[in-house]
């Protein structure tokens, strides 16, 4: 039976392994997208990631939905900045034969994430946005607060509004919110921000190592680490590296026999064990709608079998050269 792991960070108890809500009624529909809640719900997933454009904007109803009974118990973290695009009826309609098609045609699933995020709307930071896209969040997920709120991909410049920065004071006074931080793929913005942004989410990439230096202060932070598996192409290569590293009789033996098995739950193992090693981060969010990835998360969440050396091993065999840990340099 698979063993959950929480974090506390001051009133934060949550999951280690948060449930990215991505490609919720966008790339997966409504029964299978409630099912995979179900199921990681089920093993001990309390955190949820989600943002007002996830699904057409239609995610976080969702997401709301499955939460009725079990909202106290539950990590929810949305986002504002990025506002949904409404698609035309045409595309609403070409859905369900859009993740027909990517079932028998996986690799084409960054096209469809490239044009889902081209009909996204970036950079909204003003304080009647936040406010209108904050409200609009808790009608979706049917509460009177979110535990995090996420400012998207902000620029630096945004933490000089000080009407802004006010505002988020205020929203988290009120109740509405009991944290608020910042998603980002720039590392450096989170240099000297003010104190009322205390989360952090940045991507991670395990395997290619293409990742931050944990150098920002991020004692003060709760950390988020989300992309980790690096996109469907990097972590598919790693599956089979992995499944031919077990049959190298080159390999040390002892590393061999952990990596014999089911090789997504070994990718999986090597993937959390490298983003906890690393980074030191308090969770990992990650998208587990399909059902095989999802069983190979549970299972791997809780498992610390890789040392340091033989991660780093394989991910030197994944990207077909040495690679530097960005921690230590």
């Amino acid at each position: 039976m698979v063993r959950m792991r929480y974090v506390e960070f001051e009133e934060i108890r949550t999951s280690v392994l948060g449930f990215g809500c991505g490609s919720v009624l966008g790339r997966v529909g409504r029964r299978d997208s409630l099912q995979a809640m179900s199921t990681a719900w089920e093993a001990g997933v309390t955190l949820f990631d989600t943002a007002r454009s996830y699904g057409y904007g239609e995610a976080e109803g969702l997401l709301g939905e499955f939460l009725q009974g079990k909202r106290g118990q539950a990590t929810v973290v949305t986002k504002f900045g990025i506002l949904p695009a409404r698609p035309v009826a045409w595309k609403r309609l070409a859905k369900p034969i859009v993740r027909a098609g990517l079932s028998l045609l996986p690799q084409a699933r960054g096209l469809v994430r490239r044009g889902i995020a081209g009909e996204m709307s970036e950079g909204h930071f003003d304080v009647a946005t936040l406010r209108t896209s904050l409200e609009e969040s808790l009608q979706q997920l049917r509460t009177d607060y979110v535990d995090v709120l996420l400012m998207h991909l902000p620029p630096v410049s945004v933490f000089q509004q000080q009407d802004l920065m006010a505002e988020l004071v205020k929203v988290v006074q009120e109740g509405k919110v009991r944290r608020v931080g910042v998603s980002t793929d720039d590392v450096t913005t989170l240099h000297g921000i003010p104190d009322i942004l205390s989360v952090a989410q940045l991507p991670y990439p395990v395997l290619s190592l293409n990742g931050w230096s944990s150098s920002f202060g991020e004692d003060r932070f709760f950390v988020m680490v989300n992309h980790p598996f690096g996109g469907a192409a990097l972590a598919q290569q790693a599956a089979q590296r992995i499944t031919q590293m077990a049959a190298d009789e080159s390999v040390d033996p002892a590393l061999r026999e952990k990596l014999r098995g089911d090789s997504r739950e070994r990718l999986a193992e090597i993937v959390f064990g490298g983003v906890l090693a690393d980074t030191g981060a308090h969770a990992v969010v990650t998208s587990m709608l399909q059902p095989e990835n999802l069983r190979a998360n549970l299972a791997a969440i809780g498992s610390v079998r890789f040392t340091a050396g033989e991660i780093a091993l394989v991910r030197e065999r994944v990207v077909g050269a040495p690679t530097a840990n960005p921690l230590q340099a």
